[in-house]
C-alpha cells in the first residue's frame, strides 16, 4: 500500500486506494482487478499499480527507495513532480497513437483517444487536488467542486499562496474539463470525432504550458523554505 492511506499525502475525501504489485502477469493482474472490486467499498476508487511498469521516480516512493521530504513545501513539490510525471506518460501514449491514427479505424481511434484525453485532464486536476488539500485547507464542496477547484487554483488564496494556472491556461484546461464532463455522460461512440482530435492534438501543447506553470509553482515553494 502507498499513498494516502499509508501517510505519503495528505488524506482528503476524493482520496483512494493506491496498491503496488510485482511479479504479476497481465491475466493475474487483471484478475486481481476484479476481486478488489467485490472486497473494497464503492466509495472507495482504487489503483492497481504493477511496479514493473511504474516511472522510476514512482517506483522509488513506492518502495520508499527516495523519502518523501518532512518538509510540507518540498513534500508538495515531489508530489507535483510524480504527477507531471505521469502526466508525460499518458501524453506520449497518445501521441504514440496520433501517430497511427491514418492506420487505425475511426470507430477505434476516437474513443481510445478520448480515453486518453481524460487521463490527461484528470492528472492535471490531480495537481490541483494536491496544492488545494496542502495548502487551502482542502477540495471545494458541491456538485460543481471540479469546476470550483478549476477556477480556485486560478487565483491566489488568502494565506498568499500564488495562482498555480494563469488566466489563459485556464481556459485551455477549462475546454478539457468540459470535455471529461461530456465523456463521463456519453457513450465514447457518440462523442464528436473531430473535436475529439482537436483536443489530442492540443494536448501535448497545453501540457507543455501545464509543465511551465506547475514548475513556476514550485519554486515559490522551495523559496518557503528559506
Amino acid at each position: 500500500m502507498f499513498g494516502s492511506l499509508r501517510g505519503d499525502t495528505p488524506w482528503h475525501n476524493d482520496s483512494d486506494l493506491d496498491l503496488a504489485v510485482r511479479g504479476m502477469s497481465p491475466e493475474k493482474l487483471l484478475e486481481a482487478c476484479h476481486r478488489l472490486e467485490a472486497i473494497v467499498p464503492s466509495w472507495l476508487p482504487f489503483d492497481l499499480v504493477a511496479i514493473e511498469q511504474a516511472d522510476r521516480r514512482i517506483r522509488d516512493l513506492i518502495l520508499q527507495l527516495t523519502p518523501m521530504p518532512k518538509n510540507t513545501y518540498l513534500a508538495l513539490k515531489t508530489r507535483l513532480d510524480d504527477e507531471l510525471s505521469e502526466i508525460k506518460r499518458t501524453i506520449n501514449t497518445l501521441n504514440m497513437l496520433l501517430a497511427q491514427a491514418d492506420t487505425i479505424p475511426e470507430i477505434a481511434l476516437i474513443p481510445s483517444a478520448a480515453d486518453y484525453i481524460e487521463d490527461f485532464y484528470s492528472g492535471c486536476e490531480r495537481l490541483s487536488e494536491r496544492v488545494a488539500v496542502t495548502l487551502d485547507g482542502g477540495l471545494p464542496e458541491g456538485r460543481n467542486w471540479h469546476e470550483q477547484l478549476l477556477r480556485q487554483m486560478a487565483e491566489p488564496s488568502s494565506q498568499g499562496r500564488p495562482p498555480l494556472w494563469e488566466r489563459s491556461l485556464l481556459l485551455d484546461l477549462e475546454a478539457y474539463r468540459h470535455f471529461r464532463h461530456l465523456a463521463r455522460h456519453l457513450y465514447n461512440v457518440n462523442l464528436h470525432g473531430q473535436r475529439v482530435l482537436e483536443l489530442a492534438q492540443q494536448a501535448p501543447d497545453v501540457f507543455e504550458k501545464v509543465q511551465q506553470a506547475v514548475r513556476k509553482f514550485g519554486e515559490w515553494l522551495v523559496q518557503q523554505t528559506s
